[in-house]
């Protein structure tokens, strides 16, 4: 806790600080002020007291008549320090003199125009005081959903501006001139001393140091409102910009703030993510959860963009950025944008074949994503492709994909693969890759349980409960479920089926026409899409899982639903499904598909052999817990730093030519050729001297 004691000191432009009486400060706040309109930072000035703060700072240049009135009204004020200039500071200038003078844990700042208010202020010093991060600063987004009355020109700016910032900083935040900044005492006395920006890019600056030093900085969507007077000027600052950005690129890594320090991770990773729906948003969050757990890992997750969700969002150790859209040229390429301006060292792609739209050519463009990143990025490319068409039968691909389509699925499967490493969560999956396709680098990492209930398995009280999950559409048969149910309660007239899901994305309104068909049949009842807080209850209550699945391409994420609640698995025996299932560990019953009496006997059977019914659920609860998703994200670290195979991210071996000795007299090494940052070298194995250097091929 920090002590002030009432003093006033003097000075010339380098400002005098005036305080009132001795108090603790926990929250300091600055309130950088020249030439604002006095009844603004007054009011926010008071909203802020009101609402309890300890500490605020009024760091004013140049005061005019006007100003110096209204900084008399809170003369009386205890909580109220004043750091005053007779000359203009800059903006830099007047926030590190007014950051000096705080006493406060936590220090920030925030503009004195009244653009945020004291709610979102309060959200910002939320997150460093309860320890979520070290430093926490505002975004605008770029959504314009809470960017208020603010012009298509200074969006411009912003967002341009940012692009150059975080690939000058290497900080992997969107909205560096948002005026609302916090972080930890520790944090800015770290940095305070090395800070020379005391213009336009003092924030930027501010945020690289912290960055740099190791600090945890996090991003939050907040509600700004544009006061509409702007004193930036594209003709006269953009230039100013330019040299800051140099400057600050030039001489951020040269201090070395925390000794020992390893440099983190920095993995950018490209998945469906809630409020998306589907298997995929679910294991995308899991995944990034078990990613940003890890100290040696800064994450960003890249989602698609949403209304029910802000542009900018934190969850635990990572940050979300909500950039793209589906079925859209513009979003694909607004995707990559942004991963060719971030310093990302790792890209991994999560991506199932119909991922990126509905249509083929959004497919098409979104799956050679991967491989078009990996010849113009430094990044490593790494991308999980979590089903494949080959594993589709025959009949199938002609009735419900078509040949052409087909021949464009196994076109654009083979481009992915081209990125520099590719992973299957199936070894089968990995057998067929290797066997129809070229592939650069690819592994088998399973795809991994949910982290759940590991250890438990139901307890099979009446009623007897069938459950069906996940994504509806013609290839999976509710149908032949319905009817063996009502077979069923022909002996157990209490059974019921609960058909947990929505609609697939490619058959919108499939979901409502089911329940139509069965409104009127007993014991069926559909719950919709499942929101994560609910699947505990809708799980722990089945007495088994039912996969009336038609075919399968990938994985099921379903089963391994199941292994993680300890349920017993009763699924269609349709090609492929025991690649998708029980091959992963585990075990399930199978039944002939849209045979209603077969499933019925085979409901009926397990619930009267109580015995079999345990046995099934405890080995798929045991199975749960020997592959989690906690070691898929290990692994896939390992193929991330080339630690699978020896290749790194920068550097890399491409291969050897052992026919080419070095010229180097005496040195006896042999060549290789290495990738660095985009071009090619061929150097020797031995001394490491180049031999040729040119882009694209050697």
């Amino acid at each position: 806790m920090s002590i002030y004691q009432h003093h006033e000191t003097t000075g010339e432009s380098d400002g005098a600080t005036t305080r009132a009486v001795t108090t603790d400060a926990v929250r300091s706040v600055v309130l950088p002020i020249y030439g604002e309109y006095p009844p603004l930072w007054m009011e926010l000035t008071e909203r802020i007291l009101h609402a309890g703060w300890d500490e605020v700072v009024l760091s004013v240049d140049a005061p005019d008549e006007a100003t110096e009135k209204a900084l008399a009204r809170f003369s009386a004020e205890p909580r109220v320090v004043v750091s005053r200039s007779e000359d203009r500071r800059g903006k830099g200038g007047a926030l590190v003199h007014g950051l000096e003078a705080t006493t406060g844990d936590v220090v920030g700042f925030v503009d004195a125009d009244g653009a945020v208010t004291v709610d979102e202020l309060e959200c910002v010093y939320g997150l460093v005081e309860s320890g979520d991060a070290d430093v926490c600063i505002g975004s605008r987004g770029y959504s314009g959903r809470r960017r208020k009355r603010q012009s298509l020109l200074r969006r411009a700016f912003a967002f341009g501006y940012g692009v150059l910032a975080r690939r000058a900083t290497g900080v992997p935040v969107y909205d560096f001139q948002c005026g609302v900044k916090a972080c930890s005492r520790e944090a800015w006395e770290a940095v305070a001393d090395d800070l020379t920006e005391r213009g336009f890019a003092f924030d930027t600056e501010l945020l690289a140091r912290l960055h740099h030093a190791g600090f945890h900085v996090r991003e939050v969507s907040i509600e700004w409102t544009d006061p509409g007077d702007s004193s930036v000027s594209v003709l006269r600052d953009v230039p100013r910009m330019f040299a800051a950005l140099r400057r600050i690129h030039r001489t951020v890594s040269e201090v070395s703030y925390r000794d020992g320090q390893s440099q983190r991770l920095r993995v950018a990773l490209v998945s469906a993510y809630p409020p998306g729906t589907g298997h995929l948003a679910e294991y995308g969050e899991a995944l990034a959860d078990s990613f940003g757990s890890r100290e040696n890992v800064d994450l960003t997750v890249l989602g698609q963009r949403s209304e029910f969700a802000p542009s900018v969002e934190h969850h635990g150790d990572y940050v979300v950025r909500r950039l793209w859209a589906r079925d859209s040229l513009s979003g694909t390429f607004a995707l990559l944008r942004e991963l060719l301006s971030g310093e990302y060292d790792v890209v991994h792609f999560n991506v199932h074949m119909t991922y990126f739209g509905t249509k083929n050519r959004y497919r098409f463009f979104g799956l050679a994503l991967p491989t078009l990143l990996s010849r113009l990025s430094d990044a490593r490319v790494v991308a999980t492709l979590h089903d494949l068409l080959e594993v589709v039968e025959d009949e199938v691909i002609e009735e419900e994909v078509g040949v052409v389509q087909a021949l464009g699925a196994v076109f654009a499967t083979q481009v992915l693969l081209l990125c520099d490493a590719t992973t299957v969560t199936s070894e089968a999956y990995l057998d067929v890759v290797r066997s129809r396709y070229k592939a650069r680098e690819v592994h088998h990492v399973p795809h991994g349980t949910f982290e759940r209930a590991h250890s438990t398995t139901p307890t099979f009280d009446p009623p007897l409960r069938v459950l069906v999950f996940g994504h509806l559409g013609p290839t999976k048969d509710v149908e032949t479920v319905v009817q063996a149910i009502e077979l069923v309660q022909a002996g157990l007239p209490d059974a019921e089926v609960w058909v947990a899901g929505d609609s697939h994305p490619g058959y919108p309104g499939y979901r409502e026409g089911l329940e139509k068909q069965f409104s009127k049949t007993p014991g069926v009842r559909f719950t919709g899409y499942v929101e994560d807080y609910e699947l505990d209850a809708i799980w722990t209550d089945a007495t088994m899982l039912v996969m009336p699945y038609l075919t399968c391409t990938g994985v099921s994420g379903v089963y391994q639903l199941a292994k993680s609640y300890g349920l017993p698995v009763v699924a269609f025996d349709v090609d492929g499904i025991r690649t998708s299932t029980v091959e992963t560990g585990g075990d399930a019953a199978f039944v002939t598909p849209g045979d209603p009496r077969a499933l019925a006997a085979e409901i009926s059977g397990l619930w009267h052999d109580r015995e079999r019914l345990a046995a099934l659920a405890r080995h798929n609860a045991e199975a749960s817990a020997e592959w989690t998703i906690s070691d898929t994200a290990d692994q896939l670290l390992d193929i991330f730093a080339g630690e699978e195979t020896g290749r790194r991210s920068a550097g890399d071996v491409l291969d050897r030519l052992p026919a080419e000795p070095c010229a180097i007299p005496g040195c006896g090494g042999t060549l290789e050729r290495h990738r660095f940052k985009g071009d090619e070298a061929v150097v020797c194995s031995a001394c490491g001297v180049p031999a040729v250097r040119v882009w694209g091929e050697v």
